[in-house]
């Protein structure tokens, strides 16, 4: 028995888990709401030295740590903003930076293909300019092995080899292993709700 009035341990935890979880979800959202405004900022820089509104991107990509996370899989990447500017790169390849915290060093060149565990990957794309914060972002995994990637962020090159970035995006969370050959991932241009990665309706 409890006193009147105060609820018992359980309800307690049970209350305190949904609020962490509502929180959680609340900066997540906030996060994607401030790299908006990040990114009208850094598009009209770029677009003012692009006349033809085409931009250079880095795809930053984590691969968890599970086992068999990794893939030799080919990899590819959709994503735009909600004024219909978007990019499609169907084979990611040749890393431009790699970090490996198991090994704790930096890799380069195309002899490393990507996407081993516990690694982060850059890839550079190229693709309209975003005039608005990048809302959705699909992932692609064609090939005969598994890749469980953990997250990605899309990155404003506005320099040579990457040396002035900026973000255009939030950090979408993946976390489970990619089914093959279609497009999975997140669309938050409609709403900002989250919600756990899925196929894309389109399909293309």
């Amino acid at each position: 028995m409890y006193k009147k009035g105060r609820p018992p341990l359980e309800d307690l935890s049970s209350r305190e888990s949904h609020v962490g979880k509502c929180k959680d979800d609340a900066e997540r959202v906030s996060r994607l709401r401030a790299v908006s405004l990040l990114v009208q900022c850094a598009q009209t820089r770029s677009l003012a030295h692009n006349s033809k509104g085409n931009c250079s991107y880095w795809v930053e990509i984590e691969t968890t740590c599970a086992p068999q996370a990794d893939t030799a899989s080919i990899v590819g990447v959709r994503f735009g903003d909600n004024n219909g500017n978007h990019v499609v790169t169907r084979h990611l390849k040749n890393p431009k930076l790699v970090y490996d915290p198991k090994l704790g060093q930096r890799k380069q060149g195309a002899v490393y293909k990507g996407f081993d565990r516990c690694a982060i990957d850059m890839f550079e794309v190229q693709g309209s300019c975003m005039e608005r914060a990048v809302c959705y972002l699909y992932l692609r995994r064609m090939g005969p092995d598994g890749w469980r990637p953990g997250w990605v962020k899309v990155l404003h090159n506005h320099g040579l080899g990457g040396a002035d970035l900026s973000p255009v995006s939030g950090t979408f969370y993946f976390r489970t292993f990619l089914p093959e050959n279609v497009w999975f991932g997140f669309d938050y241009c409609e709403s900002n709700q989250p919600h756990l990665p899925q196929e894309a309706k389109d399909g293309d």
